[in-house]
Formats: C-alpha cells, structure tokens, sequence
C-alpha cells in the first residue's frame, strides 16, 4: 500500500513538472481545458502578453514583448514601451521584458517621485524645495539641517532653567543654556570682574602719561635743534665781519708804496746830492729876503 503511494506521488510531481516546463516553453504560466476541446491560458509568464485566451495550441496563446517593450500584467494583451534615462537621468538598470528602465540622477540632483521619472535640484542645508522644483533659502524665522528637506520653525522658547544664548538661523536652532548659578559663598565669581574692570582702567591711564612724555620730549628735541641752528648762523656772521690777518690795513699800503717807490729811484748820488745842496740855497736866499 505505501509503495502505491510513494508511485502516485511520483507520478503527480512528474506531472507538475511537466506541466510547468510546458508552461515556460509556450509563455503562459496557467491554463485550463475548455469544454470545446480547447485551451484556455489563465495567465501569461512574465514578459509575455495574451495572444488569444483560448485555443487549439498552448504556444499561440502567449508571445514574448518586441524589443524595448515590457509588461508587468500578465493578462495584458499589450506591452508597454520602456523609459529613456534623459539628462540629469542616468540608466541605473537597463528595461527587461519583465521590467522597465531604472533611472536615477546625477550628483547634485534627485528623483522627483517613486519611480524617478524626472530629477530636481537636490537643495543643500539652509535651503528648502519648492513646487517648481527649485530651492530657496529658509525664511526668517525658519532653519533646516537636512539635505532637500523643509524648513522648520525655530523654537519659541527653552526649556525651564535655559536661556538662549545664539540666536538662530537658516541651518540650525536657537541654541539654548542653563543659567549659571551664583552663591554668595563663590566671592571669586564676584569680585573677579571688579578686578577686571580695574586692571582695564589702570590700562587705560597709561596712555595719557605716555603720550605726554612723548610730546614733551618732541619738543625739547626741537628746542635745542632751533637753538643750535642760532648759534651756527651767528658764529658764521661774526666771522665774515672780522677782517682776515692775512690781510694790509690802509696805512700799511701807504707804507708800502713809499718804500717800493724810494726802493724804485733810479737817480744817480751826485744829483740827489746836487739837488739836496739846491735846496739849501734856495733856503737860505729866502730866509736873507725875508729878514
């Protein structure tokens, strides 16, 4: 009795395998017998459309999609035309009869929708899409810090015990802290900014005294340059007004010219002499008129 049943089991899956590889070899996947002695095809196998529902021969009932064709419906009597990827698309995976194409987008853009049949602009942070398939910048009052995202409203306050401490803006938050808390025993906290303050003051004093000195030494610098510029042009004055010793006086010169002139004399002794003994006589005639 089992071995009857291990033979009928065999048998039957025979049968389907059978009946399943003639399925593939003819294109429909699941048929049934007519009353009329025919064939009726159910359903086709994947990149297969229906022919005619029934008929005499399985194989006319299904045929394979033309070239640059698919269908996804295995009871369509036609095939669908695949997708051309056009720039900013790019072919991901090429169309099939079972499939279509699988499109994507280049860097810097993304697909429009589930099926990527168009691409957008991909908007970085800061930004936010539109429905022109643009970007533009987050309103006032509004951030995101997702790429191709929508803006979001900033926060309206902190939490309690928080302050906000930066204030936001179109890629982030308002950023928000706890405020510090001050004792009276922490003197330090207190008394450091007075010291602060007076350090800068002290600071500050010093550059009035400094630029004083400087002016002052200024100056001083061009007080004794003036007097010494004096000095130089008086000294050089008295100078040019003190005669040179180099130089005769006038009655020097007269000297000088008589005794170049007597040096000069070209007369003999005797007439000098002759001359010398003239002049006597004249004066010794005019003293003897006059008495």
């Amino acid at each position: 009795m089992k071995l009857i049943q291990r033979i009928l089991c065999k048998v039957l899956l025979i049968t389907t395998l059978l009946y399943i590889t003639e399925g593939q070899k003819s294109g429909c996947e699941e048929w049934t017998p007519n009353d009329l002695h025919d064939i009726c095809c159910e359903r086709c196998s994947p990149g297969y459309r229906v022919v005619a529902h029934c008929g005499k021969d399985l194989h006319t009932l299904c045929t394979p999609c033309e070239p640059n064709s698919y269908t996804l419906n295995p009871r369509a009597s036609f095939c669908n035309r695949c997708t051309q990827c056009i720039d900013p698309q790019v072919e991901v995976k090429p169309c099939s009869g079972k499939a279509d194409t699988v499109c994507g987008c280049i860097p810097g853009f993304r697909c429009g929708n589930e099926q990527c049949r168009y691409c957008v602009e991909e908007c970085p942070k800061g930004q936010e899409p539109t429905n022109d398939r643009t970007c533009r910048k987050c309103p006032e009052g509004t951030f995101n810090n997702k790429t191709h995202s929508p803006c979001k409203p900033w926060r309206k306050s902190c939490s309690e015990g928080e302050y906000i401490i930066a204030r936001g803006n179109e890629f982030r938050d308002i950023v928000c802290s706890r405020i510090p808390v001050i004792t009276p025993s922490a003197p330090k906290e207190t008394t450091t900014p007075k010291t602060t303050e007076r350090t800068k003051t002290d600071d500050n004093s010093i550059y009035p005294l400094i630029g004083f000195f400087g002016g002052s030494s200024a100056l001083m610098i061009i007080f004794i340059l003036l007097l010494w510029l004096t000095y130089k042009r008086t000294k050089s004055k008295s100078k040019s007004k003190d005669p040179k010793p180099d130089t005769p006086t006038h009655g020097e010169l007269t000297i000088m010219m008589v005794e170049h002139e007597e040096a000069c004399s070209f007369h003999q002794p005797e007439q000098e002499q002759g001359g010398s003994s003239e002049s006597i006589n004249t004066q010794d005639s005019e003293t003897k008129l006059i008495v």
